[in-house]
Protein backbone atom coordinates (compact mmCIF):
# COMPACT_ATOMS: atom_id res chain seq x y z
CA UNK A 1 0.00 0.00 0.00
CA UNK A 2 2.69 2.47 0.78
CA UNK A 3 4.14 1.95 -2.94
CA UNK A 4 0.68 2.84 -4.03
CA UNK A 5 0.63 5.62 -2.14
CA UNK A 6 3.55 7.29 -3.28
CA UNK A 7 2.68 6.47 -7.19
CA UNK A 8 -0.41 8.41 -6.35
CA UNK A 9 1.48 11.23 -5.10
CA UNK A 10 4.20 11.20 -7.43
CA UNK A 11 1.83 11.10 -10.96
CA UNK A 12 -1.40 12.89 -9.13
CA UNK A 13 -2.12 14.54 -12.44
CA UNK A 14 -1.89 11.43 -14.61
CA UNK A 15 -3.80 9.57 -12.24
CA UNK A 16 -7.01 11.92 -12.05
CA UNK A 17 -6.88 11.49 -15.90
CA UNK A 18 -6.67 7.64 -15.17
CA UNK A 19 -9.58 7.63 -12.92
CA UNK A 20 -11.82 10.08 -15.10
CA UNK A 21 -11.42 7.78 -18.26
CA UNK A 22 -12.00 5.12 -15.67
CA UNK A 23 -15.51 6.59 -14.76
CA UNK A 24 -16.04 6.74 -18.86
CA UNK A 25 -14.84 3.69 -19.52
CA UNK A 26 -17.11 1.70 -16.99
CA UNK A 27 -19.96 4.26 -17.88
CA UNK A 28 -19.55 3.53 -21.63
CA UNK A 29 -19.58 -0.52 -21.18
CA UNK A 30 -23.32 -0.52 -19.30
CA UNK A 31 -24.70 1.93 -22.18
CA UNK A 32 -23.55 -0.19 -25.16
CA UNK A 33 -24.72 -3.13 -23.27
CA UNK A 34 -28.07 -1.39 -22.55
CA UNK A 35 -28.38 -0.36 -25.94
CA UNK A 36 -27.46 -4.33 -27.56
CA UNK A 37 -29.96 -6.03 -24.67
CA UNK A 38 -32.97 -2.76 -24.72
CA UNK A 39 -35.28 -5.69 -23.57
CA UNK A 40 -33.45 -6.49 -20.14
CA UNK A 41 -32.83 -4.52 -17.03
CA UNK A 42 -29.40 -4.64 -14.92
CA UNK A 43 -29.66 -6.27 -11.80
CA UNK A 44 -27.64 -5.26 -8.00
CA UNK A 45 -25.26 -8.11 -9.13
CA UNK A 46 -24.68 -6.29 -12.32
CA UNK A 47 -23.95 -3.10 -10.89
CA UNK A 48 -22.11 -4.80 -8.10
CA UNK A 49 -19.81 -5.74 -10.80
CA UNK A 50 -19.78 -2.50 -12.25
CA UNK A 51 -18.39 -1.06 -9.17
CA UNK A 52 -15.43 -4.08 -8.71
CA UNK A 53 -14.62 -3.43 -12.37
CA UNK A 54 -14.12 0.20 -11.17
CA UNK A 55 -11.69 -0.71 -8.75
CA UNK A 56 -9.89 -3.01 -10.79
CA UNK A 57 -9.62 -0.66 -13.70
CA UNK A 58 -8.51 2.15 -11.09
CA UNK A 59 -5.29 0.15 -9.88
CA UNK A 60 -4.62 -0.34 -13.43
CA UNK A 61 -4.76 3.59 -13.71
CA UNK A 62 -2.38 4.07 -10.92
CA UNK A 63 0.23 2.03 -12.43
CA UNK A 64 -0.46 3.45 -16.04
CA UNK A 65 -0.34 7.04 -13.91
CA UNK A 66 2.86 6.05 -12.53
CA UNK A 67 4.51 4.54 -16.17
CA UNK A 68 3.64 7.67 -17.88
CA UNK A 69 5.23 9.78 -15.56
CA UNK A 70 8.26 8.13 -15.75
CA UNK A 71 8.21 8.53 -19.78
CA UNK A 72 8.23 11.80 -19.40
CA UNK A 73 11.29 11.62 -17.06
CA UNK A 74 13.30 9.98 -19.63
CA UNK A 75 14.62 13.46 -21.38
CA UNK A 76 16.05 14.44 -17.95
CA UNK A 77 17.29 11.02 -17.05
CA UNK A 78 19.71 11.06 -20.05
CA UNK A 79 21.09 14.50 -18.88
CA UNK A 80 21.65 13.53 -15.67
CA UNK A 81 23.27 10.68 -16.76
CA UNK A 82 25.58 12.23 -18.83
CA UNK A 83 26.43 14.68 -15.74
CA UNK A 84 27.78 11.81 -13.65
CA UNK A 85 30.10 10.17 -16.28
CA UNK A 86 31.28 12.97 -16.96
CA UNK A 87 34.24 13.13 -15.62
CA UNK A 88 35.02 8.95 -16.76
CA UNK A 89 37.43 8.38 -19.51
CA UNK A 90 35.51 8.39 -22.64
CA UNK A 91 36.70 4.52 -24.08
CA UNK A 92 36.27 3.35 -20.49
CA UNK A 93 33.60 -0.36 -20.66
CA UNK A 94 31.10 -0.17 -17.69
CA UNK A 95 30.17 -3.20 -16.10
CA UNK A 96 27.12 -4.37 -13.96
CA UNK A 97 28.42 -2.85 -11.09
CA UNK A 98 28.26 0.73 -12.64
CA UNK A 99 24.75 0.19 -14.30
CA UNK A 100 23.16 -0.55 -10.89
CA UNK A 101 25.37 2.50 -9.24
CA UNK A 102 24.09 5.04 -12.22
CA UNK A 103 20.07 3.19 -11.44
CA UNK A 104 20.49 4.14 -8.10
CA UNK A 105 21.93 7.72 -8.85
CA UNK A 106 18.45 7.89 -10.62
CA UNK A 107 15.85 6.43 -8.14
CA UNK A 108 17.60 8.89 -5.73
CA UNK A 109 16.47 11.59 -8.12
CA UNK A 110 13.40 10.08 -9.07
CA UNK A 111 11.74 8.15 -6.18
CA UNK A 112 9.06 6.82 -8.52
CA UNK A 113 11.41 4.93 -10.82
CA UNK A 114 12.24 2.34 -8.32
CA UNK A 115 8.60 1.10 -7.78
CA UNK A 116 8.76 -0.05 -11.28
CA UNK A 117 12.82 -0.62 -11.87
CA UNK A 118 15.10 -2.22 -9.41
CA UNK A 119 18.07 -3.52 -11.89
CA UNK A 120 19.85 -2.74 -14.65
CA UNK A 121 22.71 -4.22 -16.68
CA UNK A 122 24.18 -2.06 -19.34
CA UNK A 123 27.93 -3.79 -19.50
CA UNK A 124 29.67 -2.69 -22.68
CA UNK A 125 28.38 0.72 -22.77
CA UNK A 126 31.07 3.32 -22.35
CA UNK A 127 30.24 6.98 -21.11
CA UNK A 128 29.68 8.34 -24.41
CA UNK A 129 26.33 6.39 -24.92
CA UNK A 130 25.35 4.97 -21.61
CA UNK A 131 22.92 7.63 -21.21
CA UNK A 132 21.27 7.37 -24.31
CA UNK A 133 20.77 3.83 -23.91
CA UNK A 134 19.58 4.01 -20.27
CA UNK A 135 16.84 6.72 -21.06
CA UNK A 136 15.78 5.11 -24.37
CA UNK A 137 15.55 1.35 -22.00
CA UNK A 138 13.53 3.51 -19.80
CA UNK A 139 11.34 4.49 -22.37
CA UNK A 140 10.95 1.21 -23.79
CA UNK A 141 10.21 -0.80 -20.81
CA UNK A 142 7.81 1.81 -19.60
CA UNK A 143 5.53 1.40 -22.88
CA UNK A 144 5.89 -2.16 -22.45
CA UNK A 145 4.58 -1.85 -19.01
CA UNK A 146 2.00 0.85 -19.90
CA UNK A 147 0.41 -1.78 -22.80
CA UNK A 148 0.56 -4.70 -20.22
CA UNK A 149 -2.13 -2.54 -18.08
CA UNK A 150 -4.16 -1.55 -21.62
CA UNK A 151 -4.50 -5.37 -21.96
CA UNK A 152 -5.38 -6.03 -18.60
CA UNK A 153 -7.75 -3.39 -18.33
CA UNK A 154 -9.01 -4.47 -21.46
CA UNK A 155 -9.69 -7.75 -20.41
CA UNK A 156 -11.29 -6.79 -17.17
CA UNK A 157 -13.82 -5.02 -19.41
CA UNK A 158 -14.21 -8.34 -21.32
CA UNK A 159 -14.97 -10.22 -18.17
CA UNK A 160 -16.95 -8.18 -16.33
CA UNK A 161 -19.05 -7.00 -19.62
CA UNK A 162 -19.98 -10.77 -19.34
CA UNK A 163 -20.73 -10.99 -16.13
CA UNK A 164 -23.25 -8.09 -16.35
CA UNK A 165 -25.15 -9.48 -19.02
CA UNK A 166 -25.50 -13.17 -17.89
CA UNK A 167 -26.90 -10.91 -14.89
CA UNK A 168 -29.15 -8.98 -16.29
CA UNK A 169 -33.02 -9.79 -15.94
CA UNK A 170 -35.40 -9.87 -18.80
CA UNK A 171 -38.26 -7.15 -18.86
CA UNK A 172 -41.06 -8.88 -20.85
CA UNK A 173 -42.73 -5.94 -21.81
CA UNK A 174 -42.02 -6.53 -25.35
CA UNK A 175 -43.96 -9.72 -24.72
CA UNK A 176 -46.82 -8.10 -22.94
CA UNK A 177 -46.76 -5.07 -25.81
CA UNK A 178 -46.73 -7.97 -28.34
CA UNK A 179 -50.28 -9.80 -26.59
CA UNK A 180 -51.63 -6.91 -26.20
CA UNK A 181 -51.29 -6.32 -30.12
CA UNK A 182 -52.16 -9.56 -30.73
CA UNK A 183 -55.60 -8.94 -29.23
CA UNK A 184 -56.16 -5.61 -30.78
CA UNK A 185 -55.82 -7.28 -33.94
CA UNK A 186 -57.63 -10.52 -33.41
CA UNK A 187 -60.71 -8.16 -32.23
CA UNK A 188 -60.89 -5.78 -35.19
CA UNK A 189 -60.45 -9.07 -37.51
CA UNK A 190 -63.49 -10.60 -36.06
CA UNK A 191 -65.50 -7.47 -36.23
CA UNK A 192 -65.13 -7.30 -40.10
CA UNK A 193 -66.16 -11.00 -40.32
CA UNK A 194 -69.21 -9.95 -38.67
CA UNK A 195 -69.91 -6.44 -40.87
CA UNK A 196 -69.52 -8.79 -43.95
CA UNK A 197 -72.05 -11.08 -42.42
CA UNK A 198 -74.59 -9.34 -41.48
CA UNK A 199 -74.77 -6.97 -44.61
CA UNK A 200 -74.63 -10.33 -46.67
CA UNK A 201 -77.74 -11.93 -45.03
Amino acid sequence: MGALFNIIVYSIENLILGVLLTVVGVAFMFFIIRSWYSNRAFTFVSYAVGVVLFFFLSFQAILLGGAVTICSYADNVEMAVNGWVQGMPESMMLGADDSQQILESIQNEWPLVGYFIGEADFTGHTPLDIASAMAEELRSYMNRFIWRRVGWSALFVLVAAFVVIKTMEKTGRFRRTAAMQGGRTGSGHRGKARSRYYDDF
